[in-house]
């Protein structure tokens, strides 16, 4: 079994983030606590110090982000409305959901609008599969008011080269908050929320057939767990839902035995958090869980370092 490491954590508590590796730092990318923030912090794995990095103009939370390149692409997702705002449109509705996509340039740390998402939507995840990006499944909230089940199968695939967005091959069920990884080009999607609470679905897309393929089951359903890639192994971490209502469990799947085995328990339950892996290391970072003893939630700033 593994041990979790406490390194330094991030100068803003939040959940709802995303966590790009560059190199041998991190960048982990707006979300929220009360509110939703603009802020972009960079951790340095050897020396572990955090230090900002460019703010994200619209800033933005339960969004997909990767990397293509010297480019993260910040895809969709939600904002916090002030009381102010209700106020003065005389809609109470919590949140803004968004269609719109952010570049952030690696080179000069600038950031550019690109071409959005067909449809708003949050809870959605995203990541890079033969040089194109995946935005898989989500939640249209209020942007689709007409729709019993908000839920979403849908899969957007942005080609860098034409800087346009396509429709993919859906999921083959509904569900927002799930986690994903790629392994050998390949597209691995874990458990999440659909109509009848956490799944326990685990499936595998190839792009070059199209088609989408099952998988044993994780053994523990939940939604928005962390989640990423190490060698041909998929850890999942976290997520809310299910048997309980926050998770601590760690899962991994070994593509090559096609198995699901238990790992070391995280240190605090909780979910909304991000991952991201420098090399073989396994860095946890973020998230938010409701507190126990008072009413809201507990914005989380913790880093952590996963070692199996």
């Amino acid at each position: 079994m593994g041990v979790w490491i406490e390194r330094a954590p991030m100068p803003t508590n939040r959940h709802d983030l995303q966590a790009i590796a560059v190199d041998d730092q991190i960048y982990a990318i707006s979300g929220a606590g009360d509110y939703t923030v603009h802020a972009v912090e960079i951790y340095d794995v050897a020396s572990d110090t955090w230090r900002p990095g460019p703010p994200i103009p619209k800033q933005r939370g339960w969004f997909g982000a990767a990397r293509v390149g010297d480019e993260i692409y910040a895809c969709g997702g939600k904002r916090v409305r002030t009381e102010e705002e209700k106020r003065q449109s005389g809609d109470d509705y919590h949140f803004e959901i968004r269609a719109s996509v952010e570049v952030l340039n690696l080179k000069t740390q600038t950031w550019s609008a690109a071409a959005p998402l067909s449809k708003p939507r949050a809870g959605l995840v995203a990541v890079v599969c033969q040089g194109k990006i995946y935005a898989v499944g989500g939640n249209s909230m209020n942007a689709e008011p007409a729709i019993g089940q908000r839920h979403l199968d849908r899969v957007e695939v942005f080609d860098p080269a034409t800087a346009r967005w396509s429709l993919g091959v859906p999921l083959p069920k509904a569900v927002q908050g799930p986690g994903v990884a790629v392994v050998d080009d390949q597209i691995y999607v874990a458990t999440g929320i659909g109509g009848d609470g956490p799944r326990p679905d685990f499936h595998v897309f190839d792009p070059d057939t199209g088609h989408w393929s099952p998988l044993p089951p994780i053994p523990t359903p939940r939604c928005d767990p962390g989640c990423l890639a190490v060698g041909r192994k998929i850890y999942v971490f976290g997520g809310w839902g299910g048997s309980v209502p926050y998770h601590t469990a760690v899962e991994v799947y070994d593509i090559d035995a096609g198995t699901w085995a238990s790992e070391t328990a995280m240190p605090v339950k909780k979910a909304w958090m991000a991952t991201a892996n420098v090399g073989d290391r396994i860095f946890v970072m973020g998230g938010a869980h409701k507190w126990e003893d008072r009413e809201g939630y507990n914005w989380i700033a913790d880093l952590h370092e996963y070692v199996p």
